[in-house]
This record gives C-alpha cells, structure tokens and sequence, in this order.
C-alpha cells in the first residue's frame, strides 16, 4: 500500500519540460484516477495541477506524478469528511470562491511539443467553470476543517513523550554555529580587492564614506547554508573582522561577521517550545497516515496510466 506523505500538502517545483505528454482536447478527457466508486477526469486533475502551480514554467514527469498523488490523497480525504458529517459554511465557500475568482487563474497549457505548463494567468473568463472552481473551493476547506476539528482534535504532548524525545535527539537539538553577515558589493574584482586591503589597514578612502553606511546586512547562516567560497571565508573569521575579495554568482564581495556563535549544547528547557512542535507533528503524522491507509482499503486508488497525458513514475497501482 502507498505511503502517502502526512504532511499538508507537497512542495513542488517547476522544472524541465515533461517528456511524453500527450495532447489532450477535450473530446479525450478520459478518467485518470479511480478513487473507489468515483471516477476522475484529465481536466480535474489538470484544474488541480493548475491551482497549485503559481510560478509558470513545464513541469517534468516525476513532479506531475507527485502532484497526481496529492491529489488522490485529497479525494480520500474528501471522502473521509464526507463519512464524518463535516461541512462548510456557505458563506465561507461564497467569500473564498469569490476571492480566487477575483485573482489570477491559470490554466494546465498542452503544447505541440508534448509539455505541460501553468497557461497564461489573468482574471477567468465570465464563461470560466464556475462549478469546477466552487467545488475545488469546498474540497480544501472540507479537508481543513475536517484535519482540524476530527483528525488532529485533542492532539497532546506529555511531559514524558517531550523528555524522551529530547534525550533521543540532543545533537538536533544543540545551537549549531552561526555567523551573522554584512556585505559590500563590488562590480570588479579589483575594487573588491582594493577596498579589502584598505580595510585591513583599518583606512578607508574619501570616497568610501562611514563603513558602518558602506556594508548592508544579509543574514545569519549556519555551516553549508551558503555557497563554499563565501562558507570558507567567513567561518575562519571572528566577529568584526572582514573577508577578502570574494567571487559569487551575483558578483564580488567583501563580508564582515557582525557576530559569530559557536556551537553549543542546550538545555530542556531551553528548546522545550521546539521539542513540543516536533512531538506534535510526529504524532499528527501518525495519525494522517493510519487514516490515509484505511481509506485506502476501504476506497482502492488505480491509476489508468493509459489515459494519463504524461508517463506516471509514482508508486500508486495502476490499471493499464
């Protein structure tokens, strides 16, 4: 059985263009996915594809098949709400629907070429499927709600769960070490190089006014988080002290630690709140996935891979 991931939702990115996608007229939207009794069209799963995909650009086989089973995991919870009794308010559904309508729609764009990608985004046309739209509206906010009020209702972390957790996990939970940056941005590497040597000498030209004005902050970092020249520069360095000329994508710098932390062990209470967040997920994500498996039992997902308009790479059963 499929292990769907527990949480809210998969983060997805746009990449290559999708290798074997068909076209897809409307004559041809066949089911795509059997949830159970219900039956699932190309076009749904293409409104779907479209409502979670904001930036533009063609999206690749393997991120169509995790979108695809985002989507089923949907349908079972939809269905999960439904056998529980949950609703939404109609006022709730008029204002969200009402919102989206307003905003930017973009549309799943097949090309000549066998892509697919997020068409054009502007306002929906008055002759827009206003149905369709509704009814994706009141899936999400059924899933919500329902995720609120029956799934996770109750949710509790014990003083105890909170310590072993702690204890099993110490190294995760210790303060790595940190540098907090300011730069100065040069176009050649020989400006870059001549402002580092007159830093070292504790000078500054007439021209360069306070230094304090000169760089502009960029953030604290751990180990690893920014690329390797800029990571070996800075991470030799103590507080106040300042690079060299140092070449990066975006042109050459000069970087001043403004403050430097060492790693460190923490106490209990010190991360209490952190430990708290991460016992809860574990357990909310335990809970999705024992009712993700039983709906799976009780409502069977198949996917017609045949009529799909791109090769699925996912793990779901399929019927060709």
């Amino acid at each position: 059985m499929t292990r769907f991931p527990a949480a809210s939702g998969i983060a997805v990115l746009l990449a290559l263009a999708a290798a074997g996608c068909g076209a897809l007229s409307e004559e041809e939207d066949l089911v795509v996915v059997s949830v159970g009794e219900r039956e699932l069209t190309q076009g749904v799963l293409d409104r779907f594809i479209a409502s979670r995909t904001e930036l533009g650009g063609t999206l690749d086989a393997p991120l169509l098949s995790a979108l695809l089973d985002e989507f089923v995991r949907e349908r079972l919870l939809v269905i999960a709400a439904e056998e529980a009794g949950v609703e939404v308010s109609e006022v709730r559904l008029l204002e969200e629907t009402s919102a989206l309508r307003r905003g930017p729609g973009p549309e799943v764009v097949r090309t000549d070429d066998g892509t697919a990608a997020p068409g054009s985004a502007g306002d929906e046309p008055e002759d827009a499927d206003d149905d369709g739209l509704r009814s994706r509206v009141r899936d999400r906010l059924l899933v919500d709600r329902f995720m609120d009020t029956v799934v996770l209702a109750g949710l509790e972390a014990t003083d105890e769960a909170l310590q072993l957790e702690f204890e099993a996990n110490r190294a995760f939970y210790a303060r790595p070490e940190t540098v907090t940056l300011s730069e100065r941005r040069f176009d050649d590497r020989e400006s870059a190089e001549a402002a580092a040597g007159l830093l070292r000498e504790g000078t500054r030209s007439s021209g360069d006014g306070d230094a304090a004005d000169a760089f502009l902050p960029v953030g604290t970092f751990r180990r690893g988080e920014l690329p390797d020249a800029v990571d070996d520069a800075v991470f030799v360095l103590d507080s106040g002290d300042t690079t060299d000329a140092v070449e990066t994508a975006a042109g050459f710098r000069i970087f001043r630690v403004d403050e430097r932390l060492p790693a460190a062990s923490l106490e209990f209470e010190e991360v209490r709140d952190v430990v708290r967040l991460t016992v809860l997920r574990q357990e909310a994500d335990v809970r999705v996935q024992a009712l993700l498996d039983d709906l799976q039992r009780r409502h069977p997902v198949r996917i017609h891979a045949a009529n799909l308009a791109f090769p699925y790479v996912g793990m779901l059963p399929k019927v060709e």
